[in-house]
């Protein structure tokens, strides 16, 4: 066997640098489009069904989407390695199963019909399957891996209803048809092939409450491989809703109808302030992580859904580009820092063999490295400046506003309740990223584990740094960006793009275009405050020894006689207290409290503690359809007699009804 690992490590090494190729040349193909102005690229590929081509077509939407995906998959294939060298079960399978998910994601974005698009879609949710159920053999990882895999598959089931509508109108699969019999569809229809297309893609992105399978399965993956799925798989399903939202179910002439709006407004606001607070009160890492990729998910939707709400026809247009901007500035944002956080958390993981922060601590010391890149991703996700989340979560605060004082009345006020969520939504994120961070990388070690951790191979931190340098250029010249979005939203808003309606002077300060856009009072300069932060942190550095009055004295910290040790600490359950409390009526908290006495009931030996927060979504609904369909399959099993006249008589039954159903229609 020992002979064997040199060959299974290069094969490892082998595959993870044929994907950063892969990665390189989809990244080169996407700026060529964005940015080079080489229109659309179209390529038909063999013809291997007899009712339908198949072809890849890159338009600027795809070519967005597939920057997103080269982004993570680099970084992830830098990463990887090294990852799996120390951590992985079954190297090779992951490595197979990683660059088969890249390709199928790459298929989706870059899809120029329904067929090729179910295909790669169905490829890219086999092969995520592979990768949760891969990395340990645990009951509760196949759990996750069976979740999930229904998940995905009824939301697919939903998107075959809307495919397959559009191709029997349409007569063909490709996107031109889907177009055409769009079109031709009366208003209702077509809202309701709108509403099965968001819960076909909502299914996989995770939006609530479709998002029970997220914090179990993702968490499950390899680290790199969970930095793909939350950073890059939700963000391909929001590619769907894109495509067909604004692109192929729009109607041909006049505004997107406001129900369409409302509904991803309401259903964004409601994912982003729910994941939010269930990632406050999770102690395993990447958990944690999870969940905030249901919050981000609908702090994208919300951009969405107001674009929707101020689309053409409506005098809004050039605050609907604001908006669709910052959704799609969001969403290339969030792969950057959530993959950067998720390898972060493998990096702890894979030197400590600990997810549970309780557990941790004192890592600030010991990896360093992976500690100030973790403390940027945190700053990033709690859209702090000078990085990128604050730009695109900025950008859609002035959306809100702007676009609630244009729509007036009843309108006007949900947007700006939609706003006040949105605040209240970075202000927990702070709260839950202080927590995640302090209880994790500072204090004293909780554990072995963390005691004698060590920082991670030269690779892996490579993997994170080029995440951290997007984050950063995003976050402190957000101006150069602006071009990378003109495609996307014109193509489906039409108008201005988002350079002219954002502009950049200098490149470094973002303002609305007054003469495009009214939005002369909107300016910011990020790389000023980054600026500003610089000089204040140098001079509290300069300061840091400032006034000497008298020598220092060191002296042990009073603990009532007992030697000072991690117990005294501030833990995560003691940080997320306070808020359980508060949320109580979301949270549903449940506790247990055990005591072991001595041989007088007045001395304790010792104190547990147990407690837990509900998911609503899972308790109220999943729960109850769990136990319908089980109390329905018993049912049907009272009659499964095991005679053959009786299944005979059901099979004639069922034909019966089917005949009678399709002569009436």
């Amino acid at each position: 066997m020992a002979v064997h690992k040199p060959l299974l490590r290069g094969a490892v090494w082998l595959g993870h640098l044929l994907i950063l190729a892969g990665a390189s040349a989809g990244a080169t193909l996407a700026l060529r489009v964005l940015i080079g102005g080489e229109g659309t690229l179209y390529l038909a590929l063999p013809r291997l069904f007899p009712f339908a081509e198949m072809s890849l077509s890159l338009d600027g939407l795809s070519a967005f989407f597939l920057l997103v995906v080269a982004l993570v998959t680099a970084a992830a294939a830098l990463y990887g390695p090294s990852y799996l060298g120390a951590h992985a079960k079954a190297p090779l399978v992951q490595t197979f199963a990683l660059a088969v998910f890249v390709a199928c994601m790459a298929g989706v974005c870059c899809a120029g019909d329904g067929l090729t698009f179910l295909l790669a879609w169905e490829g890219m949710t086999l092969a995520s399957y592979v990768l949760v159920v891969s990395d340990t053999r645990s009951d509760d990882n196949t759990r996750a891996g069976l979740l999930y895999l229904v998940m995905a598959h009824a939301g697919t089931a939903a998107l075959l209803v809307v495919f397959l509508t559009l191709a029997e109108r349409g007569h063909g699969f490709d996107f031109v048809a889907f177009r055409t019999a769009a079109r031709s569809l009366h208003g209702s229809t077509r809202t309701a092939l709108f509403i099965l297309a968001l819960v076909g893609f909502g299914a996989k992105a995770g939006v609530v409450p479709l998002h029970v399978w997220l914090p179990k399965a993702h968490p499950a993956a390899p680290s790199h491989a969970s930095a793909l799925m939350s950073g890059v798989m939700l963000k391909v399903a929001l590619y769907g809703i894109f495509r067909l939202g604004f692109d192929i179910l729009a109607p041909a002439a006049g505004p997107l109808p406001a129900s369409w709006g409302w509904t991803v407004l309401i259903v964004g606001t409601v994912s982003a302030v729910i994941g939010v607070l269930l990632a406050l009160q999770q102690h395993d890492l990447k958990r944690l992580l999870a969940f905030h990729s249901v919050e981000n998910v609908g702090i994208i939707l919300i951009g969405a859904g107001l674009a929707m709400l101020l689309s053409r026809g409506r005098g809004a247009e050039p605050l609907a580009t604001l908006a669709l901007a910052a959704a799609l500035l969001h969403t290339l944002n969030h792969a950057a820092f959530k993959g950067l956080l998720f390898l972060g958390a493998g990096s702890v993981i894979s030197r400590t063999g600990v997810r549970n922060m309780e557990e941790l601590g004192g890592l600030a010391r010991r990896m360093p490295w992976t500690t100030w890149l973790f403390l940027l991703g945190a700053v990033a996700i709690s859209a702090l400046p000078p990085l990128n989340g604050f730009v695109s979560e900025w950008m859609t605060f002035q959306a809100l506003l702007l676009g609630g004082a244009k729509l007036g009345g009843a309108s006007g006020m949900l947007a700006g309740v939609a706003a006040s969520m949105l605040a209240l939504t970075g202000g927990l994120a702070a709260a839950c990223f202080a927590k995640a961070f302090g209880v994790t990388f500072l204090g004293r070690p909780r554990s072995v584990h963390a005691e004698q951790a060590s920082e991670s191979p030269a690779p892996m931190i490579a993997g994170m740094l080029l995440l951290v340098g997007a984050c950063v250029a995003l976050g402190l010249v957000p101006g150069y960006a602006m071009p990378l979005l003109d495609g996307p939203t014109q193509e489906l808003l039409g108008g201005l793009g988002p350079s002219a309606v954002v502009t950049a002077r200098g490149p470094l300060v973002l303002s609305g275009n007054g003469a495009a856009s009214g939005l002369e009072a909107t300016s910011i300069s990020v790389t000023a405050v980054a600026a500003l932060l610089a000089l204040l942190a140098a001079v509290a550095w300069a300061l840091r020894g400032w006034p000497r009055r008298a020598p220092r004295r060191l002296a042990p910290t009073w603990t009532c006689g007992m030697l000072p040790s991690s117990r005294f600490d501030y833990t995560a359950t003691a940080f997320a207290k306070p808020l359980r409390l508060i949320f109580a009526a979301v949270y549903r908290p449940r506790r247990a409290i055990t005591k072991e006495t001595g041989p007088s009931p007045y001395v304790i030996r010792r104190l547990g503690y147990t407690g837990e927060v509900v998911d609503l979504a899972e308790t109220m609904l999943y729960t109850r359809l769990k136990r319908w369909i089980t109390a329905t399959a018993q049912g049907i099993r009272a009659y499964s007699t095991g005679r053959i006249q009786g299944y005979i008589a059901f099979v004639l039954v069922t034909l019966v009804v089917a005949l009678w159903f399709f002569a009436r229609a």
